[in-house]
């Protein structure tokens, strides 16, 4: 157990777990709109947006959203959990100890740094009688959270596709991420009182992406002419 202790250290549990974070302004655009019947699409999230500071944040935002999403650092968890078995653990036999720190290991390893390191402390304090938690226990706190990382990662993404005028037509795609491409399904379409308003504040953020009349939208081409309030384009 010698090992052990000295990995205990808290000193050596280097790389300390990094939360992302957002402005306010920018965060509330990832939510579900709960007064609409539509789904959350990147097209209007992106109303709100109109400042290049923002648009650089929302840009920011998803970079760093889709590397909170990589596996926590190896080290870390390894420290980690022989910590855990020192402070916690009732097992004195050394095979069992190492073969606990590996398969406990082999099934966390996935989860992202921080959400890793918070549901560790809270599955420790929701166990019983002292125990350690099982790697279920720790899970059914962490994934849910990982889960809804991956949401928001996969909405800041759209919202960037959007203020490129990229589009993303692919059948698989969901319906964020379809509303860029050039004819969007009807669930997802702009509603027509809000078209002239969605131009207009594409034209504010200075890309391509406009809607048509039907609410579909598309990218403006070298050339194209500036859709008129109904979204008709102008001959």
């Amino acid at each position: 157990m010698s090992n052990l202790a000295r990995l205990d250290d808290r000193r050596q549990i280097a790389a300390q777990p990094v939360t992302p974070s957002l402005p306010p302004s920018i965060a509330s655009t990832l939510a579900d709109n709960r007064f609409r019947s539509t789904p959350w699409n990147a097209a209007d999230a992106m109303f709100s947006i109109v400042s290049t500071d923002e648009r650089r944040q929302v840009a920011d935002g998803a970079r760093a959203y889709r590397a909170s999403l990589a596996p926590c650092p190896r080290d870390w968890l390894k420290k980690r959990l022989s910590s855990m078995a020192l402070a916690h653990g009732h097992e004195k036999d050394p095979d069992r100890v190492t073969a606990w720190l590996q398969e406990t290991g082999r099934l966390l390893l996935d989860l992202p740094h921080d959400i890793l390191a918070y549901s560790i402390d809270e599955a420790i304090k929701r166990s019983e009688r002292g125990f350690m938690p099982a790697v279920g226990q720790t899970r059914a706190i962490a994934d849910p959270l990982v889960a809804t990382r991956r949401e928001e990662a996969y909405r800041l993404e759209a919202m960037v596709q959007v203020m490129e005028g990229r589009t993303r037509g692919d059948a698989d795609a969901k319906p964020w991420e379809r509303v860029v491409a050039a004819v969007a399904p009807e669930a997802d379409r702009i509603p027509a009182a809000d078209i002239a308003a969605f131009n207009r504040n594409m034209r504010k953020f200075g890309t391509a992406m406009r809607a048509r009349a039907d609410g579909s939208t598309y990218s403006m081409g070298p050339g194209d002419r500036e859709p008129d309030e109904q979204g008709t384009s102008n001959a």
